[in-house]
């Protein structure tokens, strides 16, 4: 597996915070508040565009209905109908900055955590706030469903991740990773790999509650870490770099940085965009579209 620059777009005029996906579009938001769509089947801009009175830290676009969530710096949350292109919702319940948005179509929740530490959940029909849990935990970096939606897992600056149940929201399950904080959360099949600020990358046994191993990742905060397959996956970085990680040897594959195309700033996001491409943005306005290269089998008679 190898990953090469496809192409890059750098129309925002400041720093790009998070990017999300839906069907051939890639969302994105930056620090000069819009909102813009990517149209990954032409590599080319689309007409989709919002207008914010301040910018957006998360963005998020729902797994099966066509909606973008924008998490403001301010505490605006937005949900927007990207079909029509019309808001169909503004809330302004956060006093803080909006750091993590997910929605559970299990439960028809959607989830917000802000950087005062209140997690919000929403119902996923009528936006109305069903319940909110102030954690007293610094700020809330990630949310991300356990057991198909069955359980969360809250992730946060104050350096611990805290599962609750979906049904009352009892928290079940707590683990102390480190004081640093930690920023981002992967699960995939029996692993789960933990982002710290600190720059090292934790594999937890969440069965045990227990830290497996401590790697040394990046000179910096690792802000997000996907799952490419079952084999490999992805994280990026404070320093600048992404890195393809083999999830059995846990040996780097490749490095993505400024010499082979890559960003010149910290890089904040990552998605998989179908399973031929990887999606990065960063400080330096870019967004970069990297193609994934199977090796090729030969087939010998």
């Amino acid at each position: 597996m190898k990953f090469s620059k496809l192409i890059e777009f750098s129309d925002h005029s400041g720093p790009v915070y998070s990017i999300s996906q839906s069907n051939k579009f890639v969302y994105s938001s930056g620090g000069d508040k819009w909102v813009a769509r990517w149209d990954i089947s032409s590599l080319k801009q689309d007409a989709f565009a919002v207008k914010l009175q301040s910018a957006a830290f998360n963005i998020f676009h729902s797994k099966s209905f066509p909606l973008l969530y924008i998490g403001c710096s301010n505490g605006d949350f937005h949900i927007i109908n990207t079909d029509n292109r019309e808001e169909i919702k503004f809330i302004q319940h956060h006093k803080s900055a909006i750091f993590a948005i997910q929605d559970n179509l299990l439960k028809n929740h959607v989830y917000t955590g802000d950087s005062a530490g209140n997690l919000c959940i929403w119902d996923g029909s009528t936006f109305q706030l069903e319940l909110q849990i102030p954690l007293n935990c610094n700020k809330i970096r990630a949310i991300e469903l356990l057991d198909d939606g069955k359980k969360i897992v809250v992730i946060s600056k104050d350096g611990k991740i805290r599962i609750f149940e979906t049904t009352y929201f009892n928290e079940i399950q707590s683990l102390s990773i480190n004081s640093d904080g930690i920023q981002s959360f992967l699960s995939i099949v029996d692993y789960c790999f933990v982002g710290g600020y600190d720059g090292y990358l934790y594999l937890v046994d969440l069965k045990n509650n227990s830290i497996t191993s401590k790697i040394p990742a990046h000179k910096g905060a690792i802000y997000s870490i996907i799952n490419i397959n079952d084999q490999y996956f992805a994280t990026c970085s404070r320093d600048k770099t992404i890195k393809i990680w083999c999830v059995s040897t846990m040996n780097v594959i490749q490095k993505l940085e400024l010499k082979t195309g890559g960003h010149k700033n910290s890089v904040n996001s990552l998605i998989l965009f179908g399973d031929k491409l990887l999606v990065s943005c960063s400080d330096d306005s870019r967004i970069i579209v990297w193609k994934i290269d199977e090796p090729k089998t030969t087939v010998i008679p």
